[in-house]
């Protein structure tokens, strides 16, 4: 399992530009200016985005999924955002986390997968 998360973090730090792959939680909680909380809001988005397409992609080939959320579900970059503090919170992150860690971890926290067994 973990190396299908760290495979799913590696290729969603490599898809984004260089400038994108150090947003942290200190940077997102407290971002410089307005355009700072914009491009914030939108690193998020798409590190949601590149998530949920790389377990689409395991669910697709048989691989068992990072998070199990409810297929009809569509999350707003608000609840998003929620469940990303809620994962720093849990974890006392320290501001040098890195925001795609805790989003990941968040998400499994939310929706976790059912384990093979029914347990």
């Amino acid at each position: 399992m973990t190396k299908w998360i760290m495979s799913a973090c590696l290729l969603l730090l490599t898809a984004a530009p260089a400038a994108a792959v150090d947003v942290r939680l200190e940077s997102y909680r407290n971002p410089k200016n307005e355009n700072f909380r914009i491009f914030n809001q939108m690193y998020l988005d798409g590190a949601r985005g590149g998530m949920m397409a790389s377990n689409a992609w395991l669910k697709s080939h048989g691989g068992q999924q990072m998070f199990c959320m409810p297929e009809t579900l569509v999350l707003s970059i608000e609840q998003t955002e929620e469940i990303m503090l809620k994962s720093a919170e849990k974890r006392s992150a320290k501001g040098d986390w890195l925001v795609a860690s805790l989003l990941l971890w968040g998400l499994q926290d939310t929706y976790p997968c059912e384990k093979p067994g029914g347990r």
